[in-house]
């Protein structure tokens, strides 16, 4: 079972993005017109990434990777750093300051994007080896906490304003759903992240499990929520 866990994580990970990927290209044009089309774009987005980052697994299948192997860019963690924990945390934000109505919630989340893009980037050229040796455990900690600060101002919006009333017809609540319970799960974790660096297989096992048992879940979210949802336009 590990052994198979193992040799077929990558493909079981793409297939429930693929999910929400074709949620996405189906209902692209019902969306039209919302911020919904942007996070659409978001998904699409972080599919391309995991692909993207899967090279280092395919260094004995192309040639053409031979000369990454060896280079300071064999392992793919300089490149989630920079695509995942920068660019698509901060797309989420965006998309929150989009779809929040509250002035003063989205000027505070505009702030903490600012200060956490310029906290990622000092951070990283301070100690530039972490960049490429794993995912620096601060930026994914900054990270996790401004996603969950996006959902939690959108929840809280929600709780003030008529629209709890018709919550379950909103694609924005699923989303904020999946993203909230992916989040706050995970960035515990990168406290463990030591023994991910010293190669405890039972521990990556678990982490791999724990990661897969999310993605099932948000990206299933995300597909269901756009799937059965109605557009809502907002006033940005």
């Amino acid at each position: 079972m590990e052994k198979f866990f193992i040799e077929n994580y990558s493909y079981l990970t793409y297939f429930v993005e693929l999910v929400a990927v074709i949620a996405g290209i189906i209902t692209y044009k019902k969306y039209k017109g919302t911020p919904a089309t942007f996070f659409i774009k978001i998904i699409w987005f972080s599919f391309f990434i995991e692909l993207i980052g899967s090279y280092s697994n395919y260094y004995n299948t192309f040639d053409f990777l031979k000369p990454i192997l060896n280079s300071i860019f064999k392992v793919n963690y300089w490149w989630f750093t920079l695509t995942y924990l920068i660019g698509v945390v901060i797309s989420i934000s965006i998309f929150y300051q989009k779809i929040l109505e509250n002035i003063r919630f989205k000027l505070f989340l505009k702030y903490l994007t600012v200060a956490y893009f310029l906290s990622a980037v000092i951070y990283l050229l301070i100690n530039p080896d972490l960049f490429f040796s794993q995912i620096p455990p601060i930026i994914s900690i900054l990270a996790g906490i401004l996603v969950l600060t996006s959902c939690v101002l959108y929840l809280i919006e929600l709780l003030l304003t008529d629209k709890i009333i018709n919550f379950y017809k909103s694609v924005y609540f699923y989303i904020t759903v999946g993203l909230f319970f992916w989040w706050i799960v995970v960035t515990p974790l990168t406290f463990y992240d030591v023994y991910m660096v010293n190669s405890d297989w039972k521990y990556i096992l678990l982490k791999w499990q724990v990661f897969l048992s999310l993605n099932f879940m948000m990206y299933i979210v995300f597909a269901v929520g756009l799937l059965i949802s109605k557009p809502e336009k907002v006033n940005e």
